[in-house]
């Protein structure tokens, strides 16, 4: 393996110099792309790559060879510049300025190459990239382009930083982003220019994204995405050009084939962002909410120890696509004990347990109170969001609303330290005729009973009065004039307590 690495270099004078020219260009791109894929700009160096191609058919008619460097130079530079100008002084988009520019530029281009046909131009070269084919002179350019961009990044890379993630801060306090903007496309032109030889016109696009992209899976900090990217760029620039010694492959295409490849194992294997890492991530997800929703299904408000049947956990569990392999996980945590009659709480489940109930009524305390949200839908919006506050958050929500000790339905919200007060009062269907009395719970269970309450106004701190009991439930008074029939299974969701229903208050302890 040593031997592979070496023998080339020294052996062959072409892969020293390409070695140095793939180096810098893969590590100044890769600086450059981060800049790029932050600020959603990647395809500006599409639209100028394109164009340097007319700088290379005007530099060669000038000045033959020496002048190709040059007229790519000042035609990239003018490209650049005219798109930022056109999009920063018009309406269009910047996307739509691209593809004008690019396209009338790159088909100006190729227009005078067809017409003047000069002898020293390698299409295939321009496009496709030729390391193996640089000269002294090409290195002497693009290293003294690569340190240029580099030197500028640096000085200016706080500016830089700033701009590209917070553009609007940048303008508040006086930072001439005009010339920022105008300065990254200058540092641009010159590193698709000076990529010219490496990778071509063609593939210097992918150099310019890929390894941003890459080094943007693997951190979020500008500063260590940059020396992420130049890694990547720079594996790339050497892996490529071996690839093209051994393989007798175009060295532009075996460059952004590592490079592609090196994007491919960020994207699949990133400890955060990547697909296996978010993949394991929304399994644990998924079974934490599993766990936390079981609990809350085991827990009995009533009888806290209570035991529940294995037969309702499993149509329980059936209906959550899951089996009884997750209650053996919650005993196995030491926090459920399963039995041959069923499963309850221990006393680690039942503090898991209230403390999920606690945040669900907190949740819809705040639903209700500060989002306006109807009664019938706060449990699937406390459900959504249950699973993912912390419990600084929660502690925020519950100094806001002043420490409620009722949800919106009238459940008790457990304390902090996980004293859960019992429901008060008795259900509407057995209270005495002619009693009138205070609204403490409506239940939640069900949700069409519940529409039907809020529709009936037989809400928390509402007065009724049961006038007789009939056969099909109890004819109620709601408030002062309202006479209803309501049915019986409506009748037993709704728990009345004796007080002056105009001064509500919390249900008895």
């Amino acid at each position: 393996m040593i031997e592979l690495l070496i023998d080339p270099l020294t052996q062959y004078g072409f892969m020293r110099l390409g070695l140095a020219a793939a180096v810098t260009v893969g590590v100044t791109s890769a600086v450059l792309s981060c800049l790029l894929v932050v600020r959603h700009q990647a395809l500006l160096g599409d639209a100028i790559s394109h164009a340097v191609l007319l700088g290379v058919a005007v530099g060669y008619l000038f000045a033959q060879t020496a002048g190709i460097f040059w007229g790519a130079l000042v035609v990239a530079v003018a490209t650049g510049t005219l798109i930022t100008w056109v999009e920063r002084h018009s309406p269009v988009k910047l996307d739509a300025v691209m593809g004008i520019v690019f396209t009338a530029t790159f088909a100006l281009g190729l227009t005078l190459i067809s017409i003047t046909k000069p002898r020293g131009i390698d299409l295939f070269h321009i496009l496709f990239g030729n390391v193996l084919g640089v000269s002294g002179s090409d290195l002497a350019l693009t290293v003294a382009s690569g340190v240029t961009v580099l030197l500028v990044v640096l000085v200016r890379f706080r500016a830089f930083h700033l701009w590209s993630f917070d553009p609007l801060m940048a303008r508040a306090i006086g930072m001439r982003v005009g010339v920022l903007e105008y300065l990254l496309t200058g540092l641009l032109s010159a590193t698709i220019v000076a990529a010219l030889q490496a990778v071509g016109l063609i593939l210097v696009i992918a150099m310019l994204i890929t390894p941003g992209a890459a080094a943007l899976l693997l951190t979020t900090r500008l500063r260590t995405m940059m020396l992420v990217a130049a890694v990547v760029g720079m594996v790339s620039a050497v892996g490529g050009l071996y690839l093209s010694f051994y393989v007798d492959v175009a060295s532009g295409p075996a460059i952004v084939l590592v490079a592609t490849g090196a994007f491919a194992m960020a994207l699949v294997f990133a400890p955060r962002r990547g697909l296996f890492a978010r993949a394991l991530h929304r399994r644990r997800a998924a079974r934490r909410v599993l766990r936390e929703d079981l609990l809350k299904e085991l827990f009995d408000h009533d009888d806290p120890d209570a035991v529940t049947p294995l037969a309702d956990v499993g149509r329980w569990l059936r209906a959550r696509s899951s089996n009884l392999r997750s209650l053996r996980r919650l005993a196995r945590r030491g926090l459920v004990s399963v039995r041959a009659d069923g499963a309850c709480l221990t006393a680690a489940g039942k503090r898991e347990a209230l403390r999920m109930v606690r945040t669900h009524r907190l949740l819809e305390r705040y639903a209700h109170d500060a989002d306006g949200v109807a009664l019938p839908q706060l449990h699937d919006v406390a459900e959504r969001r249950e699973h993912e506050i912390d419990a600084a958050g929660l502690r925020d929500i519950d100094r806001l609303l002043g420490a409620p000790r009722v949800d919106p339905h009238g459940h008790p919200i457990p304390s902090r330290a996980g004293e859960l007060r019992r429901i008060a009062g008795g259900p509407l269907s057995a209270r005495p005729v002619g009693v009138a009395g205070r609204v403490a719970m409506v239940g939640d269970d069900r949700s069409d009973l519940l529409e039907r309450m809020v529709t009936l106004g037989i809400l928390p701190d509402r007065r009724v009065t049961v006038l007789r009991h009939t056969d099909e439930g109890p004819v109620v008074r709601v408030g002062d004039d309202d006479v209803l029939c309501v049915s019986d299974d409506l009748a037993e969701r709704v728990y009345v307590v004796s007080g002056d229903p105009d001064t509500p208050t919390a249900p008895d302890v």
